[in-house]
């Protein structure tokens, strides 16, 4: 229902409107959206990966009773990211910074040529060439990145992480989807490689929308660096 409606409403916006939505959707002059909140996102991405993927910690853990609470810790904090990630992918609402809402605002030749005119006005007034290379530039970017979006849409990664996100969420023994056919489990890593392909499409849309980008090789650095710097300093002392 509410994809439906949204639809509907998107289609009655003007060309501008869509556009201007859309960037705000991405990031606004709070700080807020979804290019900010995936950034927040790369934190919960590292711990992960020292918690659940890194030897360092589970080595120090003997076969004991409290192995069981580690990889009850190890099971949360994996299921806490498969559930965050999952919001990115949310479907179309006018309620939500889901990707695929981004995408429903921007697909259309109206923002195309919004995309267009604003990264040529950048450059207009130093060299009109280089403006109409930056403005081509900008729409064949969005173009990418709304088929990307769309890719990830249909892949089966995402419906698998989606269909078990649900079952955790919801405390569901089927969901929808599997009363219709079986679906299986998602494989370790798979959020990880969700992940990638999400920033990798959601730098696209803001390059092009916003025209401007985030310097997400320097978040990863930064992120990457606090994490380690804390969990390669825990030592664990497990009581017999």
């Amino acid at each position: 229902m509410y994809k439906e409606k949204s639809l509907r409403e998107i289609g009655k916006m003007s060309s501008d409107d869509r556009w201007r939505l859309a960037r705000e959707k991405l990031s606004n002059t709070e700080n807020q959206g979804a290019a900010p909140t995936l950034l927040g996102h790369m934190r919960l991405h590292e711990n992960t990966r020292w918690l659940v993927y890194k030897p360092h910690l589970s080595d120090q853990i003997p076969k004991s009773h409290a192995a069981h609470a580690f990889t009850e810790l190890q099971n949360s904090v994996l299921h806490y990211e498969i559930m965050r990630l999952c919001t990115f992918w949310e479907t179309v609402d006018l309620d939500s910074r889901s990707i695929p809402t981004i995408v429903a605002l921007a697909d259309c030749s109206g923002v195309s040529q919004c995309v267009y005119d604003d990264h040529f006005s950048h450059y207009r007034s130093y060299d009109s060439d280089i403006a109409k290379k930056w403005g081509a530039k900008a729409r064949r970017r969005l173009r990418t990145g709304i088929r990307g979006a769309n890719e990830i849409e249909a892949s089966d990664i995402l419906f698998n992480v989606r269909n078990f996100r649900d079952k955790l969420a919801h405390q569901l023994e089927l969901t929808r989807r599997e009363k219709e056919a079986a679906i299986p489990l998602p494989r370790y890593g798979d959020e990880r490689n969700l992940f990638r392909k999400t920033v990798t499409t959601l730098n696209r849309l803001y390059l092009s929308l916003n025209g401007t980008g985030f310097d997400w090789d320097s978040a990863k650095k930064m992120h990457r660096r606090n994490a380690e710097a804390f969990w390669k300093g825990v030592k664990i002392e497990v009581m017999r």
